[in-house]
């Protein structure tokens, strides 16, 4: 399943509702549009006067980022069709190790309501924050820990979701000829839970796992390598490809064999 439509269920699911009167749903769509490609274009103060007054004290702080392109807005309206919910899958550029440069499809969740007859983006303060990982209800004063790991993950921006999942190297030695181990740990530094998994092309006497498949927030996995070689045939060189859910993140992992003498020679 793509990126944009893992992220898009997880982020905002949509309701059976009511259709909106045309006029209204064509009056929200030209402003999101415009206020999109205001972020495309990097004229923020343009998207600025898009911004409820309520609201732009809170939007100047905020990071900005340009963007590469918008599409699909999801709109769920309330109260009358007064306001709405809108979520919508933008592109960035991301740069990440060992890939270079990646243009990564997120989705980007927004609120909006009509004053004097337009619509303007405006902040609701709500006891959840919508991630793409789902609902994340925001914690009461004794819960410290969790509330600081909702305050980072809303300072992170949009391009830098993908790096909240490290990997600690991106190489294992093992051996063709007789019993090796090695370990890669991946950690999950996003207020959601993702999923880990691993696949590598066949090699005869090696085992790849993984001991904790689902890794809630803050918590480290072990992807174990064990070679047992059942003789002295040297191995090529593979490729193990870490996969991270839902940001369908692949972390590559060489992996080598260790040749007796007499072959190397």
């Amino acid at each position: 399943m793509r990126l944009s439509v893992i992220l898009a269920l997880a982020c905002l699911p949509l309701f059976a509702q009511e259709k909106p009167p045309a006029e209204v749903e064509a009056s929200l769509l030209a402003r999101i549009a415009q206020f999109y490609q205001a972020h495309v274009d990097g004229k923020f103060r343009v998207a600025e006067q898009l911004v409820a007054e309520d609201s732009r004290d809170l939007f100047f702080e905020m990071e900005k980022q340009r963007y590469l392109s918008f599409k699909d807005p999801q709109i769920t309206y309330s109260e009358h069709f007064t306001k709405a919910k809108v979520l919508i899958v933008v592109t960035a550029e991301r740069r990440v190790a060992r890939m270079g440069t990646m243009i990564v499809p997120l989705p980007m969740a927004g609120n909006w309501k009509i004053e004097n007859g337009q619509w303007y983006w405006c902040v609701v303060a709500e006891k959840f924050v919508d991630t793409p990982f789902g609902r994340v209800t925001m914690p009461d004063k004794k819960n410290l820990e969790m509330e600081r790991k909702i305050a980072n993950f809303k300072k992170v921006s949009p391009a830098e979701l993908v790096g909240q999942v490290k990997v600690n190297g991106s190489a294992i030695a093992l051996s063709s000829y007789e019993p090796a181990s090695g370990a890669i740990t991946v950690t999950n530094n996003l207020p959601g839970q993702v999923t880990v998994e691993v696949h590598f092309p066949p090699v005869e006497g090696l085992t790849v796992s993984v001991d904790k498949k689902i890794l809630k927030a803050g918590e480290s996995a072990k992807v174990l390598f064990d070679s047992k070689p059942v003789n002295s045939t040297p191995k090529g060189t593979i490729t193990a490809n870490i996969v991270v859910q839902p940001l369908n993140q692949i972390f590559p992992v060489t992996v080598t064999f260790a040749v007796p003498q007499p072959s190397a020679k």
